[in-house]
């Protein structure tokens, strides 16, 4: 399993505490919801990068990161229901 995986569950899981147990054994059982985890953790990342920058276009691509990460949460609560 890899680190980024595990990474962007645990950002799941401090956003939606409410779900911990259904997210952790459908994590456990699910490639695709693994894959969307990491996918989750590199938007999130991204966006964190992106708001720190001093770069002009920072706060533009902080938006379109965090839009991406909000549409892979979404993504993941319909795999796993």
């Amino acid at each position: 399993m890899e680190r980024s995986q595990q990474r962007g569950l645990a950002r799941l899981l401090l956003r939606h505490p409410e779900r911990r147990q259904e997210l952790r054994r459908k994590f456990a059982e699910n490639a695709q919801l693994r894959e969307l985890c990491e996918a989750y953790e590199a938007a999130c990342e991204a966006a964190e990068y992106w708001a720190k920058s001093s770069d002009p276009v920072g706060p533009a691509r902080t938006e379109e990161y965090r839009e991406l990460a909000t549409a892979t949460e979404e993504d993941i609560f319909h795999a796993i229901s």
